[in-house]
């Protein structure tokens, strides 16, 4: 038998909770462990049991999404967070994708799309659909800062690498990176397989994703 994906819910407006609540127990291997009205409670029910994923409200009161989410990055820091919110916009979106949020859902998204980020997010760690997506292509800038030593060491990235990543990360084909960096396109391709292997990615937008969170691109 599949294992459920055990899931928290962080939201204040009670008939907004239960009725999220009364539809996810409608899909199989999903079980909601707990619901809870503000960050203060989140933090107190964390210190008993610990979910697989956290769908979490930005506007909250007591303790805001803003400021539990970073407390349970430092407490928590494998478990993985949907964002799901009424404020959709691109600064808030970039925000908490650049702080490690798995997924950021419009709180009008449809139960449907709901359930295949929470199974999306359980097996390969996040979930951004077409809309988040480009939002997050749109706000790449091309100056970058360094990454850090430690996830140089731990993925063993080229500084080549690097330089094709954030172009990927820029949407430019293998054709325009081998003429940017005046190398073959076969030699892209190879830094491109090269690349997924290593940040174990299986696409540009997981790769995008990386990049982000591990500052190999910075956003605005």
């Amino acid at each position: 038998m599949t294992k459920l994906i055990q899931i928290g819910i962080a939201e204040d407006h009670l008939l907004t909770r239960q009725g999220l609540i009364s539809l996810l127990k409608e899909f199989e291997g999903i079980n909601v462990m707990f619901d809870v009205a503000n960050g203060r409670e989140l933090l107190d029910t964390l210190k008993k049991s610990v979910p697989d994923i956290i769908l979490l409200d930005i506007e909250m009161p007591v303790m805001n999404g803003r400021e539990v989410f970073e407390k349970i990055k430092v407490k928590y820091p494998k478990l993985k967070i949907i964002i799901i919110s009424m404020h959709f916009k691109d600064s808030y979106i970039i925000e908490f994708v650049k702080k490690g949020a798995s997924s950021f859902l419009n709180k009008n998204s449809s139960i449907e799309k709901i359930v295949d980020a929470l199974f999306s997010v359980h097996e390969h760690g996040f979930y951004y659909d077409n809309t988040v997506a480009m939002i997050m292509a749109k706000s790449i800038a091309s100056n970058c800062i360094p990454p850090s030593e430690d996830i140089l060491a731990l993925t063993d990235i080229t500084s080549r690498e690097i330089e094709i990543i954030r172009l990927i990360c820029l949407n430019k084909s293998n054709k325009e990176i081998a003429e940017s960096l005046s190398i073959s396109v076969r030699t892209v391709e190879g830094h491109r397989l090269h690349i997924m292997k290593k940040t174990n990615c299986k696409n540009a937008l997981e790769l995008t994703t990386f990049a982000i969170q591990n500052n190999f691109v910075s956003v605005s």
